[in-house]
């Protein structure tokens, strides 16, 4: 077994990802330390569940760790960054899970130049919220997404991509702008769209309509049982992108609404690009 690129892991937010990443530290390296720090009624259930060595409420707790994974809410990384590093006053390297990047690495910008800061997004997730739904495969053969602030070294960059490799998942680098725009479009974009679609299609056919769906209907609105407070934080930090996205999809459903007709080849257009995008996804 390869040795660990970190001895003290500090996880803050132990929801699905945070306990998820907790969970997966301990397969594969057992003797590594876990620190969570949380609320105390989810240090409860993490001590119940055994999902880390020490748990504390206390910012405090992080100041022993080699890494910190900050694993709340894209805003609560935010704050808690700012929080947490008066209390890092040894050489550390903090790293977030958060679906957006650009918030998160412009306020790593003022941290003192002991505390190195590469921003992290594990693409993984589950229909289940919460710490009680973490699982250590959660990361399995993922894409792992590292956005290293300017002033990060290739030392760290290089440790936290161990840590992801030793976790089962698949590193990917790159700006935290680029990463903003890429995900805009393949993950909060069809977020959006299946939380307005399920909505505008509950509210027309309500309980008797919506008893006839089949699969099709089903399995195209999985995502729509997702929590509004996360996406409320994905969106007020990548509004632009987002905004982008919608107005892209908003064009091509004005499209379809366009079509004149069996003549037209609009809606033939649109279906035979996405028939063929969709391949391309399933051998990806």
């Amino acid at each position: 077994m390869n040795e660990p690129p970190f001895r003290r892991v500090g996880i803050y937010g132990l929801g699905l990802i945070g306990g998820s990443i907790a969970l997966a530290v301990k397969r594969r390296w057992p003797r590594v330390m876990v620190v969570a720090i949380d609320r105390p009624h989810v240090i409860e259930t993490a001590l119940r569940m055994r999902i880390a060595d020490e748990v504390s409420a206390e910012p405090r707790a992080a100041s022993s760790c080699e890494l910190l994974v900050l694993a709340a809410p894209v805003l609560q990384n935010v704050t808690a960054l700012g929080a947490l590093s008066p209390h890092l006053v040894q050489p550390i390297l903090v790293t977030d899970a958060g679906s957006t990047k650009r918030a998160i690495v412009d306020a790593a910008a003022t941290l003192p130049e002991h505390i190195q800061f590469v921003g992290g997004h594990p693409l993984a997730g589950a229909a289940t919220s919460g710490l009680e739904a973490a699982r250590p495969d959660l990361f399995d053969d993922r894409p792992w997404v590292l956005t290293p602030s300017e002033r990060a070294t290739e030392a760290a960059v290089d440790a936290l991509s161990q840590l992801v490799v030793g976790l089962r998942a698949i590193p990917h680098r790159m700006t935290a702008a680029d990463h903003d725009r890429l995900v805009a479009y393949i993950s909060h974009l069809p977020q959006l769209a299946v939380s307005a679609l399920m909505h505008v299609v509950g509210g027309h056919a309500r309980e008797e309509g919506l008893a006839l769906a089949g699969r099709g209907l089903r399995d195209t609105t999985r995502l729509a049982s997702s929590p509004a407070g996360t996406w409320r934080d994905i969106v007020a930090t990548n509004r632009d992108n987002v905004s982008a996205a919608l107005d892209d999809l908003i064009t091509a459903l004005q499209r379809l609404k366009a079509t004149a007709g069996p003549c037209d080849h609009e809606l033939d257009e649109v279906f035979l690009s996405a028939a063929r995008w969709k391949g391309v996804l399933e051998h990806s």
